[in-house]
């Protein structure tokens, strides 16, 4: 007996990739949402076919198993078959092949659909369309970034110092007496700072060094790691690019040779040789 042949069987990982990958944003120029939601059509019309296909070959199945029903009844009693038996069963077999077929002819048509929406990532005006939205969104979210930061970093050492403060005062001064009632490992707890000097408070040497390297990607001025060059004109950018090609090649050198370095002064026990 053959195996029946189902949607799913028909729909291939790059079918699944074309009705779900979005290439666009909400800045995107309007066509693109238009002829994304083409392609949203069809997946969605595949979508009802598919869920008609399973309603209409569970009703097949049903009609075939009463024809069977049918059959035995009247093997049986030695009566006929009642009339239209076998008209119902082929019906709504052919019912499900033809759900079938013509979910097998929307698969072009969503290849068609995908096809026109790739298309607009290899149009020049629409790319420059797009990239000038992207360009202004960048610039006022940058400056936002860039602001919120500052404040940010601004604060910390303030909240750090005071936190140390607040935490001395508190437990060693103010709680001193309630301290010496404790222990800790077995031995009279004398100082608060037990409480206060952790890895995860104001205070921590990690949150200094998080904001350190944080402030090194946010406040970049590299025209490229920092995106400002990417907002200019494309002449602009073109003129900018052979010296920040040598620029990256020395950086890329400079890390190679730090690497060797390393390699070079590593200890077999994975340690470093002074």
């Amino acid at each position: 007996m053959s195996k029946t042949t189902t949607p799913e069987d028909l729909v291939t990982s790059d079918h699944e990739f074309m009705m779900r990958n979005i290439r666009h944003g909400a800045l995107a120029p309007k066509v693109a949402g238009e002829r994304w939601q083409a392609v949203q059509a069809v997946a969605a019309e595949m979508d009802r076919l598919c869920d008609l296909y399973y309603q209409r070959a569970e009703a097949a199945e049903d009609a075939r198993l009463a024809a069977v029903d049918a059959h035995a009844r009247a093997d049986d009693s030695g009566k006929a078959v009642p009339a239209g038996t076998a008209v119902k069963v082929m019906d709504a077999r052919l019912a499900v092949d033809g759900t079938l077929s013509a979910f097998r002819a929307n698969l072009p048509r969503l290849e068609a659909a995908r096809k026109t929406y790739d298309a607009l990532f290899d149009d020049r005006a629409f790319l420059v369309e797009y990239r000038e939205a992207l360009s202004e969104e960048f610039v006022k979210r940058r400056g936002e970034a860039i602001k919120a930061f500052r404040e940010l970093d601004s604060q910390i050492p303030a909240l750090a110092e005071l936190y140390t403060l607040l935490g001395d005062f508190t437990l060693n001064h103010l709680l001193s007496g309630d301290l010496a009632g404790l222990t800790f490992n077995g031995e009279p707890l004398s100082d608060g700072n037990l409480f206060t000097e952790n890895h995860d408070s104001w205070a921590a040497p990690k949150l200094s060094g998080a904001l350190s390297e944080v402030r090194r990607y946010v406040l970049s001025d590299d025209p490229i790691k920092g995106g400002t060059l990417l907002t200019e004109d494309l002449g602009t950018i073109a003129e900018a690019l052979p010296e920040l090609a040598e620029q990256r090649y020395e950086e890329w050198q400079e890390s190679l040779a730090s690497e060797r370095m390393q390699m070079r002064n590593a200890s077999p026990y994975g340690g470093f040789i002074h």
